[in-house]
């Protein structure tokens, strides 16, 4: 697995598309046939990106951040700058009942505030629901805290990642399978 990124995006489909193409004429080593790709470029039900016969991807951006993650199985990832928000009333509304716990436990003196542990299981729940080609709002998704879910027979590993140095950004992945390595790199499309 590896995930592709920038910290300079500013935005629009327009450069994402850019982005995603310039990821895979990295990823595959031919700029003719990442454009290809990009335009075979299909999306499934709930608007998970996918291209027929190609590895599995997944797209996030937030802010400045975009990234694309590419496997040899299901994946999802997400990448969210931190925010105030309604944390807890969220939680109790969409999060698994274990998730919101969690959070509505959280010690404003502890090591990991409300809002980092919101995030935390907001991009890992993210993650998940990407993988799955489903949407975060699905009230029946499991808890993600305990790095794993298995949703429908199958198992998916989640973890988080620290895709750049910002404190104040929060990024999950989560692949299909029982994993205990996850990104083989991590490559800033900047340096290409």
């Amino acid at each position: 697995m590896i995930i592709y990124y920038t910290d300079k995006y500013t935005g629009g489909r327009g450069e994402s598309h850019r982005l995603l193409e310039k990821a895979f004429a990295v990823h595959t080593g031919d700029e003719e046939r990442a454009k290809t790709l990009t335009g075979a470029l299909k999306k499934g039900e709930h608007g998970k990106p996918y291209i027929e016969g190609f590895s599995c991807f997944s797209i996030s951006h937030t802010g400045s951040i975009w990234a694309v993650l590419v496997a040899d199985r299901e994946c999802g990832l997400d990448v969210q700058l931190g925010r105030k928000c309604s944390y807890r009333s969220i939680a109790e509304r969409w999060f698994a009942p274990e998730d919101a716990a969690a959070l509505a436990e959280t010690d404003p003196s502890g090591s990991m505030s409300a809002a980092d542990m919101f995030f935390r299981i907001w991009t890992r729940r993210e993650a998940l629901t990407k993988a799955l080609g489903s949407t975060v709002y699905d009230p029946d998704l499991p808890g993600v805290l305990s790095g794993h879910a298995e949703v429908n027979g199958k198992w998916y590993s989640i973890t988080d990642i620290e895709l750049t140095e910002n404190m104040q950004v929060y990024a999950a992945l989560c692949v299909e399978g029982r994993s205990s390595g996850f990104i083989s790199e991590i490559k800033d499309l900047e340096a290409f």
